[in-house]
């Protein structure tokens, strides 16, 4: 039974990412990652890492949008996760998203988003 309220913890936290991008909402992205977390992608060979305000930054100057997600893969070990999703943004485009999560007074948050676009 922890297992699944654990799961459903650290889907709540994807879902949140996935709100904030569908209302363009700083706010809600905040409820769901860490403070310090980060994001990360490769481009042109070389790895790019930035703090998680900078997807904030885009996703308001984007605007609202559709976005929607289909998880790929969930792993839960003790109080860390590991989340794979196929998102689509409907102004941008689709991508290959990668979460880890940490549980914090009772709440999981995710630490680290790093993704690619999908081919």
């Amino acid at each position: 039974m922890k297992q699944i309220e654990a799961i459903s913890g650290v889907l709540d936290a994807i879902e949140l990412y996935a709100e904030a991008g569908r209302k363009a909402s700083r706010t809600i992205g905040q409820q769901a990652f860490s403070e310090g977390a980060t994001m990360s992608w490769v481009e042109n060979g070389k790895i790019n890492t930035v703090p998680i305000n900078t997807l904030f930054d885009v996703l308001e100057q984007t605007g609202e949008e559709e976005v929607s997600y289909t998880v790929e893969d969930v792993t839960v070990a003790g109080n860390v996760a590991f989340v794979r999703i196929s998102s689509s943004f409907s102004k941008l485009t689709t991508f290959n998203d990668m979460f880890t999560l940490a549980e914090q007074d009772g709440k999981w948050k995710i630490v680290s988003k790093i993704y690619s676009v999908k081919q």
